[in-house]
């Protein structure tokens, strides 16, 4: 058989002459392996350079970002070193104010651990990092967790002053702390005394103050009117008054009574006046204090004598 072969004919124009190049087919087949792979190996090598350049910006992209990203860290932690500061002094003022409202305070190891046990922030994104910047990561957001642990402890405790605190409140303005009469003076003390309309030694077991007939009487804490009544062979007109925790109070010998049973009143309130109704020798106000049912010395709860 025969072989082929392909004829090249060639001339320059400068000249008249042609040339020609015969090429057999295996010669044409070699050539067109040999251009052929001559491109691949100049694109395998383009794309390898194009590959490094985008290999050397990514690096140096990554490099910026960790540079940016360590410089971040830094501040989040000296961030974080002002907070513990400011959380340390938070807490100092926690404990002054629980011993002001005579709560015990907080262990310092329960402050140091709050709620709940330590977390292992160890993840899979973690360990994609340098072991250094792993473990600062890591640091870090276990301090967050721990701070937050510690501020829920110390909303709860400011919760818990708080409700004490208002408690305080409330017993103070339940609890008599002023004269039931503005004016006036001390005519009987609470104890043992002679009793004029008997000539025996016997327990008073109030204060009598002396004052003008009509002179105003006011509640000494707040309350509820408990009893109004009339007893002519003692108190005269009277009224009790509950102000919770265990406290009473009672006024006798009044010309008039202004309130009512089951009526709440508050400190200063005007509750009646001055009299001399029942067994009195004069006009004068009968002041009483109970603590649980026992008389005690009305003048221990008056502060504005």
């Amino acid at each position: 058989m025969d072989s082929k072969n392909l004829k090249l004919l060639y001339f320059s124009t400068e000249e008249s002459e042609i040339k020609s190049v015969n090429l057999s087919y295996k010669s044409l087949v070699a050539l067109l392996a040999g251009l052929v792979l001559s491109i691949l190996v100049v694109i395998g090598l383009l794309t390898a350079a194009i590959v490094k350049y985008y290999q050397n910006s990514k690096i140096a992209e990554l490099r910026r970002q960790n540079i940016v990203l360590i410089s971040q860290l830094a501040q989040m932690e000296g961030k974080m070193k002002e907070i513990r500061l400011r959380l340390n002094q938070l807490q100092q003022f926690d404990n002054d104010l629980r011993v002001l409202v005579d709560l015990p305070r907080i262990d310092e190891d329960m402050r140091n651990v709050g709620v709940g046990g330590t977390v292992d922030y160890r993840d899979l994104v973690l360990e994609e990092l340098p072991d250094v910047l792993g473990d600062r990561v890591s640091s870090l957001k276990m301090d967050l967790e721990k701070l937050d642990r510690q501020i829920d402890l110390e909303f709860s405790s400011f919760r818990e002053i708080e409700r004490v605190l208002r408690e305080n409140q409330q017993r103070i303005r339940h609890t008599p702390s002023i004269r039931p009469v503005n004016t006036g003076w001390l005519k009987s003390k609470f104890g043992n005394r002679l009793d004029p309309f008997v000539d025996q030694i016997r327990h008073h077991d109030g204060i009598d103050i002396a004052a003008e007939k009509g002179t105003p009487i006011f509640a000494t804490a707040d309350g509820v009117v408990l009893r109004v009544g009339y007893d002519p062979k003692g108190y005269g007109r009277f009224v009790v008054i509950d102000h919770g925790y265990g406290i009473r109070t009672l006024y006798g010998h009044m010309s008039r009574v202004l309130v009512k049973r089951g009526q709440r009143v508050r400190r200063w309130e005007k509750i009646g006046e001055v009299g001399k109704t029942g067994r009195a020798t004069g006009y004068h106000i009968h002041y009483e204090v109970a603590v649980n049912g026992r008389p005690v010395n009305p003048l221990n709860f008056i502060l504005n004598w």
